[in-house]
C-alpha cells in the first residue's frame, strides 16, 4: 500500500505551499513575537510586531507584480502569477499571509486581547483567511499580489506605534490615500474590464473583494482624518492656553518689582542718586516754598538694640543649660540602670 505522506524533502517541497508551510510559518511568527515582545513596554506596541513583519514582506514581494501591472497592464500582472519564479513566490506569500492572520488572532488572544477588535480583528482576519484559502486553490493570486503593496500604510502604522519617534500623521494619511484609495480604485476598475474578466474566467470574487476593501479603506481614512483634525485642534488650543499663561505670568513679574526691589539694582543701593547737586548748577531754581519734613530721631531704636541683644543672649544661654541638664539626667539614669543590673547579677 502506497503511503500518502512525503518520504523525502524533495517530495515535501513538491507539495503545494499551502499544504506543508503553515506549521513552520506559524512557529517562526511565534518565535519572532517571543523574541521582540520584551523590548516593548505596552500591549499596543507589541500588538504591531507581527503586523510590521507581515506588511514588510507583502509590500516587498508585491513590487514585481506592481511593476508588471504598471508597465504591461492587467494581462502582464496576471501572466506573472501563472509561471516562473513570481508564480512560486505568489503561492508562498498567499500561504504566509493566511498563517499570519491566524497567528495574529491566536497570539493576540493570549498576549494582547484588548488590542484585537471585533471588526478590524476577528471579522476582518477571518474573512481574509477564507480569501487566502480561495486564492491558494485557484489561479487568482496575481491580483492579490499586485494589491499587496497596499500593506505599506500598515507598515508605517506599525512602526509608528512601535517607535513613536518616527510617527507622522501626515505621512500615514498620504500613504492611505495613495495606496488604499487611489490604487485600490484603479485595481477595482481594471478587474471590471471585459478583457480582465475573461482572464479571471468571469469570477466575481476579485471585484467584490476589492469593492469591499475600498469601502473599508474609505471608512478608515475618514476616521483617520477626523482624528487627525481633532488632535491638531487640541494641540492648537493647548498651545494658545500655554502662551496666554506665560504672557500673564510675565506681566505679573514685570509689575511686582519696584525699582529698589529690582534684581538689576545692587543690594543696599538706593534708587535715588547719592551725589548732591550743587546749587550753582541750577542758579535760577527757587526752593523756598518746598516743605521741610522732620526726620524722626533714632534714639529709641538705639536704646532698644542692647536690650534685644541681651534677650537673645539669655535665650541662647537657656537653650544651652537645658541641653546640658538633659544630658546630665540621661547619664544619671544610665548609671542607676547599671547599678541595678550589677545587683541582680550579684544576687544570682
Amino acid at each position: 500500500m502506497t503511503s500518502l505522506l512525503p518520504h523525502t524533502l524533495d517530495d515535501l517541497l513538491a507539495l503545494p505551499p499551502g499544504v506543508w508551510t503553515p506549521l513552520p510559518i506559524l512557529g517562526a511568527l511565534v518565535a519572532v513575537y517571543a523574541l521582540a515582545a520584551p523590548h516593548f513596554d505596552t500591549d499596543r506596541a507589541r500588538a504591531y510586531i507581527l503586523s510590521a513583519v507581515s506588511a514588510a514582506i507583502l509590500s516587498t514581494t508585491s513590487l514585481p507584480f506592481l511593476y508588471a501591472w504598471l508597465t504591461g497592464g492587467f494581462g502582464a500582472a496576471w501572466e506573472a502569477g501563472q509561471s516562473g519564479w513570481t508564480a512560486v513566490m505568489a503561492q508562498y506569500v498567499v500561504a504566509f499571509f493566511g498563517v499570519y492572520l491566524f497567528a495574529q488572532l491566536a497570539v493576540g488572544y493570549v498576549a494582547y486581547r484588548d488590542q484585537v477588535g471585533l471588526l478590524t480583528g476577528w471579522i476582518h482576519h477571518t474573512v481574509y483567511i477564507g480569501l487566502m484559502i480561495h486564492l491558494a486553490l485557484g489561479d487568482q493570486a496575481p491580483i492579490f499580489m499586485t494589491g499587496a503593496i497596499m500593506e505599506l500604510p500598515t507598515l508605517d502604522l506599525a512602526l509608528s506605534n512601535m517607535f513613536p519617534a518616527v510617527r507622522s500623521d501626515e505621512r500615514f494619511l498620504g500613504l492611505m490615500v495613495a495606496f488604499r484609495i487611489v490604487l485600490n480604485f484603479a485595481l477595482l476598475v481594471d478587474t471590471l474590464r471585459p478583457s480582465s474578466r475573461a482572464l479571471m474566467s468571469y469570477s466575481p470574487v476579485p471585484s467584490v473583494m476589492l469593492g469591499l476593501a475600498l469601502a473599508m479603506h474609505a471608512s478608515w481614512l475618514h476616521g483617520g482624518i477626523t482624528g487627525y483634525l481633532k488632535r491638531r485642534k487640541r494641540a492648537a488650543t493647548k498651545a494658545a492656553e500655554e502662551k496666554a499663561v506665560r504672557a500673564e505670568a510675565e506681566e505679573e513679574d514685570a509689575g511686582a518689582l519696584t525699582p529698589d526691589e529690582s534684581p538689576l539694582v545692587t543690594p543696599f543701593t538706593p534708587s535715588q542718586p547719592s551725589v548732591a547737586i550743587r546749587d550753582g548748577i541750577f542758579p535760577n531754581a527757587a526752593f523756598a516754598n518746598l516743605p521741610i519734613y522732620n526726620i524722626p530721631a533714632l534714639k529709641g531704636l538705639s536704646e532698644a538694640l542692647p536690650q534685644a541683644k541681651a534677650s537673645l543672649n539669655d535665650l541662647q544661654f537657656g537653650i544651652k543649660e537645658a541641653y546640658k541638664g538633659g544630658r546630665e539626667r540621661l547619664r544619671l539614669r544610665r548609671r542607676n540602670a547599671a547599678e541595678v543590673v550589677e545587683q541582680v547579677s550579684v544576687a544570682a
